[in-house]
């Protein structure tokens, strides 16, 4: 009997030791990255066709040499083109998921925000993407594909809301303009007219124009009209109130911070153009 009582002791003993064993809590999940532009540049890598690719728009002055990001790459076809678009706007929302954040779609990007439509409300970050046509003799395969992500890790929170601020992004106000969700890929990815230059922030690059006659600068300019506007090039000759007068020598296809070569349109020798200061930009 004793020894019957021995031999269940030692038996639901071991069974608790297997039991014990088989227990062990499951390793961790891994961790979300939460770099919205870590994850842009890894999607930019993570295909042979997007990996030959080149950054644009490389901005020189504060906030964008700091918070901006653009890459452009030449898609394998117009299909192509489109699967990206849906995989990026997909990891966006993911991203901002993974910050706690919500996405709202403004006139220039789609911002993931914490807080959203309160006085409270902070950007996180901000993605855009757009396929275009044009440059077709350059990217004979498929469209132009470019990326842009607007994002702060580095600076304090003050510093980046007035930068994201110069960069398009629109505080909570009751009069805020908020594309409904059920747009929120036209609104995404569709591309915009150059806004007015009232409309244009006054940034450390506009002060730098302002006070540096014989710069050379350029000038961006499309209508709703134009399938993808010009830039102008010239140099600049006098300022008066913030008022920049440019003696324009060159007229150039597109916006030449993105587009992939320079190509010269026909342009009088030469010819004076005076606009605000926050119209132009430094180009070389």
């Amino acid at each position: 009997m004793r020894k019957t009582l021995l031999t269940r002791v030692s038996l639901a003993s071991l069974i608790a030791t297997v039991a014990g064993c088989s227990s062990t809590p499951p390793p961790p999940a891994p961790k979300v990255e939460k770099s919205f532009k870590t994850i842009a540049s890894q999607f930019m890598t993570s295909d042979a066709t997007r990996s030959q690719g080149t950054v644009v728009d490389k901005g020189m002055f504060y906030p964008k040499e700091t918070f901006s990001l653009s890459y452009r790459y030449c898609s394998a076809s117009a299909e192509q083109a489109k699967q990206d678009i849906d995989q990026f706007y997909q990891l966006a929302k993911k991203t901002c998921k993974a910050n706690s954040g919500t996405m709202i779609n403004q006139d220039t990007d789609a911002w993931c925000v914490s807080h959203p439509n309160t006085p409270d409300e902070t950007p996180i970050f901000s993605a855009r993407i757009t396929s275009t046509d044009l440059w077709a003799d350059v990217c004979p395969t498929g469209p132009f594909v470019t990326m842009r992500v607007i994002e702060n890790k580095d600076v304090n929170e003050a510093a980046w809301i007035d930068g994201a601020k110069l960069l398009g992004y629109q505080p909570y106000s009751i009069h805020r303009k908020i594309v409904p969700s059920n747009q929120s890929q036209a609104a995404l990815f569709n591309e915009k007219e150059t806004p007015a230059p009232e409309q244009e922030p006054w940034t450390e690059e506009t002060g730098f124009i302002a006070t540096h006659v014989g710069e050379t600068v350029c000038m961006y300019k499309k209508t709703k009209d134009e399938a993808y506007g010009v830039t102008y090039k010239g140099k600049i000759q006098s300022v008066n109130d913030n008022r920049v007068s440019v003696l324009a020598t060159e007229k150039l296809k597109g916006d030449i911070r993105i587009a992939p070569e320079i190509d010269p349109l026909p342009w009088y020798k030469e010819a004076v153009i005076e606009a605000d200061a926050r119209s132009w930009f430094i180009c070389q």
